[in-house]
């Protein structure tokens, strides 16, 4: 609830402040990334991660007021955002650290359990045991009465006498048995832990090795780029994709599954030709495009992007029609593990 009126002052302060203006996309991603994270575990589990987010976000939109369309504005924006981020992150991971130590309690809960009913099937067993002897006993003494001879008595006694043993060693072997059991699922738990890393792993690098047969492929600072060519998914200054272009990014929707646990962002780019403000709008109608057919394909929502980069990261000459053609791209950027867990 705190958040929530945090929100609502920012924004009419923000309103009244700069009457008109609004908040660049970068201030407005890093509110939404501070309310999912006070609303998730984070608040509980993470306060003092949570505060941090919500100081870089008053900065931000200090600056905001006193510049909206600054760069500077925009850069506090960013890093609010990574912070909010990396505080339901260490949210995320104090509940699960908090959903493990239950487990392990669980566990130990149940070995606990066992020892007790391996106990009790000793006890069980000696009292068996009691009862036989008591049961010996009796019968000597009536054996004794009758003058029953001394072998017909010894030889009771001692059926009495194995069966007990029987019992109380049947007792121990299911104790054993229980304790091998309960043994053999833990190791097998550590095995299938490791095997899914190692399938996760192998599943990553069969992925990336797909990706790099489809299209370009280049490690970054940012994470690893896959470009696309723009004329093969559009035709020129249209933003809906060509037939062909469907069946190539079936095929990278496909791939990407692999790492569905990664961030990635489309990224859209043109050439110089037209205005800087058309290319810029249609650089976006573009990465919105190849952003929905991804997730149409059962990417998760919350973990794609699209960002119109307009004509202004060129990678080639703007004028030749080679340079235009390789400007005019589309370029999927996959965020290191590093950045992925820390949103």
């Amino acid at each position: 609830m705190k958040t929530k009126y945090f929100l609502i002052i920012v924004t009419l302060a923000v309103f009244f402040a700069g009457c008109a203006t609004l908040p660049p996309k970068e201030l407005v991603s890093a509110r939404q990334a501070y309310q999912t994270a006070s609303e998730g575990p984070a608040a509980k589990l993470a306060p003092a991660e949570l505060h941090k987010a919500q100081e870089a976000l008053n900065l931000a939109e200090q600056s905001f007021r006193k510049d909206a369309n600054s760069v500077k504005t925009k850069d506090l924006a960013y890093v609010a955002q990574r912070r909010a981020q990396l505080a339901g992150a260490v949210g995320a991971m104090a509940a699960d650290t908090s959903r493990k130590d239950r487990a392990d309690a669980d566990l130990q809960r149940k070995q606990g359990e066992i020892i007790r009913q391996g106990r009790q099937d000793v006890r069980d067993a000696e009292n068996q045991t009691a009862a036989a002897r008591a049961e010996i006993d009796k019968q000597a003494a009536l054996k004794e009465a009758k003058d029953k001879s001394d072998a017909e008595y010894r030889m009771k006694r001692d059926e009495m006498a194995q069966q007990s043993r029987q019992v109380l060693s049947g007792s121990r072997e299911r104790t054993a048995q229980a304790r091998n059991e309960l043994a053999s699922q833990q190791a097998a738990t550590v095995e299938k832990a490791r095997q899914d890393v190692i399938d996760a792993d192998q599943r990553t690098a069969n992925a990336l090795a797909e990706l790099a047969r489809l299209a370009d492929v280049k490690e970054e600072e940012r994470g690893l780029v896959v470009t696309l060519s723009g004329a093969v998914l559009f035709r020129s200054a249209e933003s809906t994709l060509l037939p062909m272009a469907q069946t190539k990014l079936d095929d990278v929707a496909k791939a990407l599954m692999a790492v569905r646990e990664r961030n990635i962002i489309v990224e859209g780019h043109t050439d110089s030709r037209g205005t800087e403000l058309y290319n810029q709008g249609l650089s976006e109608r573009r990465a919105d495009t190849v952003r929905n057919y991804i997730v149409q394909k059962g990417y998760p929502a919350d973990r794609i992007q699209s960002r119109g980069m307009g004509e202004g990261s060129p990678i080639a000459n703007n004028t030749s029609p080679e340079g235009r053609a390789n400007n005019r791209r589309v370029e999927i950027v996959i965020e290191r593990e590093m950045q992925s867990s820390s949103r």
